[in-house]
């Protein structure tokens, strides 16, 4: 393998990325995915005294969750209103933002450890993989278990993946991989093939054995201490995931049941799809040609244990596969170096199949680091609280239940002056249906109803989830998505608040 890439490069490269980092936390505003807010910021607004225990999903009630992510948004959220600024938007733009900055640290300190792995002729796009392949930015700013785990992991490896194990910090690994296993208990098994695979490498496997150990022993001692602080009890979370868990299993008490559920293989064909074509192809043909060219390869010994775990769970979200996407910069040029001179790397070599590729990347890029999470909703929340005369009155939905959760707007974005009212059909009357009150303001689909629409019945459209040009864009990636939202303000209002 060469020298590292020219420091230069390497520190242009790291400028660039921090710019990119900072615009998508301020542009990707929302969650992914709910447990992102509900198991986050939720938890945290309870512990603030803002939301019932009735209001919080049931793995608050059962503890099950580390009170690591939702401990650090009750700091924020407390701190951000007493010197700074009271303002969701801008808080939850904090919370993204140290995330971000997390990750650049994280998978550079990886970048400089894994660099003599690489040669030089690809250590210039090993670079800037870990900074710019399109989902990667996305991802680093979600408040998510699943982006915090992965990047503990990130860390607890990166000595491994030196030239040497004997120069490795087997406390800091132990210790970053008992964070991560607390942040996501199925990390237990990637973590294991990591060890597994260093100890097999040391000289001295009994002393880095225990290392490990007491690095993981401080990890847990340190959870049980922010556990026991957040839900205001001595307990320690990790114990309780695998106790209920185990009961749930034996059918003793089994635990809410996820409805989706998929067939065991799903996650392959959600790589090719979800990654974008080609690129999604690319990422899953070089995992299997890494693991038949070099199946000693760090790299199988952690993605494998845990992909066969979340493949064998029938209830399956692409969010499992998270904590493990910072390995796939070192993967892709790791498949690329030990596939040699064949006939796919002369393909991929043309200028004109590189430059596809690259465009891609970058559009897919530039549409996940300047549109809103998840279905966009905060995004029409942002329109509410930045607009006075729209902050009072009542807020309705005319979506069916299954999409309601989707784009309901949680309590902590919404103005003090607005009352959710759920479900309301304007058109109810027109349809038939058991007339519901008229809510002030509404968000629905486009041309829900062909016979009756929002507009003909007094409502003016003042706002939508996403851009026109992000609906393109976001139908080409995933054309069964719902969506986009349109916010409505009722025209027939007879008062408003009085500007400020």
């Amino acid at each position: 393998m060469g020298q590292p890439a020219s420091h230069a490069f390497h520190h242009q490269v790291w400028y660039v990325a921090l710019v990119v980092h900072v615009v998508t936390a301020w542009f990707s505003s929302g969650y992914y995915a709910a447990d992102e807010h509900y198991q986050v910021i939720a938890f945290a607004q309870h512990k603030l005294g803002e939301l019932s225990v009735e209001e919080l999903p049931w793995e608050y009630d059962a503890r099950i969750r580390s009170g690591f992510l939702p401990g650090i948004a009750y700091t924020v959220i407390g701190a951000s209103r007493t010197w700074l600024t009271a303002n969701p938007f801008h808080i939850a733009f904090a919370l993204r933002l140290i995330t971000a900055l997390f990750a650049l640290v994280a998978v550079r300190t990886f970048v400089r450890a894994a660099m003599v792995q690489v040669s030089e002729d690809l250590q210039r796009p090993f670079i800037l993989l870990s900074c710019f392949l399109w989902f990667l930015p996305y991802q680093h700013v979600r408040l998510a278990a699943e982006t915090w785990a992965g990047l503990l992991f990130l860390l607890g490896i990166s000595g491994f993946v030196g030239a040497s194990v004997r120069n490795v910090s087997w406390l800091v690994a132990g210790i970053c991989f008992g964070l991560c296993v607390q942040m996501k208990p199925a990390m237990l098994v990637a973590c294991g093939g990591a060890m597994g695979w260093a100890l097999l490498r040391s000289d001295t496997r009994g002393r880095s054995f225990i290392r490990l150990l007491s690095g993981g022993a401080i990890a847990l001692a340190l959870g049980v201490a922010v556990d026991s602080w957040f839900y205001g009890e001595p307990m320690h979370t990790l114990w309780n995931y695998v106790y209920k868990n185990s009961l749930s299993i034996s059918k003793v008490d089994p635990l809410p049941v996820a409805s989706e559920t998929y067939p065991w293989f799903y996650y392959f064909p959600w790589i090719i799809k979800y990654g974008i074509w080609p690129i999604g192809a690319v990422l899953l043909a070089a995992l299997f040609w890494l693991t038949y060219r070099a199946p000693r390869s760090l790299l199988v010994w952690c993605i494998w244990p845990y992909l066969v775990l979340v493949s064998a769970i029938p209830h399956k979200e692409l969010r499992f596969l998270f904590p493990l996407m910072d390995l796939i910069p070192l993967m892709l040029v790791l498949a690329w170096h030990h596939a040699g001179n064949s006939r796919v790397i002369r393909v991929f070599e043309h200028r004109a199949v590189l430059i596809t590729l690259i465009a891609i990347n970058m559009l897919g890029l530039l549409v996940a680091s300047s549109t809103a999470a998840g279905s966009g909703r905060t995004r029409l929340a942002a329109i509410l609280y930045g607009n006075q005369p729209l902050q009072a009155g009542s807020l309705g939905y005319d979506l069916d239940d299954d999409l309601l959760w989707k784009a309901r707007i949680p309590p902590f974005y919404l103005p003090l002056g607005i009352t959710d009212i759920g479900i309301n059909d304007p058109c109810a009357m027109a349809n038939d249906l058991p007339p519901t009150p008229t809510s002030d303001l509404l968000i629905a689909e486009e041309d829900r109803c062909s016979s009756c629409t929002p507009e003909g019945l007094g409502y003016r459209p003042i706002g939508r989830s996403e851009t026109t040009a992000g609906t393109f864009l976001l139908d080409l990636y995933n054309s069964e998505r719902p969506g986009p939202y349109f916010l409505y303000t009722n025209e027939t209002r007879t008062s408003h608040p009085s500007e400020p």
